[in-house]
């Protein structure tokens, strides 16, 4: 049976030995990372180009002369050729299979046209009585919210209120009869 100091020594010998990993995982770490971010640092193509501006511009002027050299436009419009081509017959091939898939569906619409016939009218009672139904609904609902809502009071203008003018005519001095 094992005693509590013996536990409590092994616990600290678990710990030493989990902070020992730990340090020695991070300075693999750090030796294997090192080289890799030099090498990133040597390889990145924009920070190359911003510190030798120049000597880049050659060696794309190179490239350009190399590649026009080999023929390499010619063999690539020579590919884009041959791929329209093929596409061009991949196209009237689909255009060819389409227009037989439309024939044989039209075949088709034309034989179920006698059954579509026989059940028509059947079909269209049932969507006449589903519209009716949505109508009744719509009609029970609307007549609901107007029952909910609350009825506006009658307005009745009064004599002195907003926009009320007093038909009076102006008193003048003279009398008009005199004249």
């Amino acid at each position: 049976m094992s005693t509590q100091p013996e536990i409590t020594a092994t616990r600290d010998e678990l710990t030493r030995v989990r902070d020992r990993m730990s340090d020695t995982a991070a300075e693999l770490g750090d030796r294997l990372m090192a080289p890799v971010e030099t090498v990133k640092d040597k390889l990145d193509i924009v920070q190359l180009v911003r510190d030798h501006p120049w000597p880049s511009l050659a060696v794309a002027f190179g490239a350009g002369v190399a590649a026009a050299a080999s023929g390499a436009d010619r063999k690539a419009a020579s590919a884009a050729a041959d791929a329209s081509r093929a596409a061009a017959r991949k196209t009237a091939d689909a255009a060819k299979a389409g227009a037989r898939s439309v024939k044989s569906a039209t075949s088709t619409a034309a034989e179920s046209t006698i059954d579509t016939a026989r059940t028509a009218p059947s079909r269209a009672r049932a969507a006449i009585v589903g519209a009716l139904d949505s109508l009744a609904a719509r009609a029970a609902l609307s007549l609901i919210e107007k029952l909910r809502e609350p009825s506006p009071l009658p307005v009745t203008p009064e004599p002195s209120g907003l926009g009320y003018v007093e038909q009076t005519t102006p008193a003048t001095g003279a009398d008009s009869s005199a004249t």
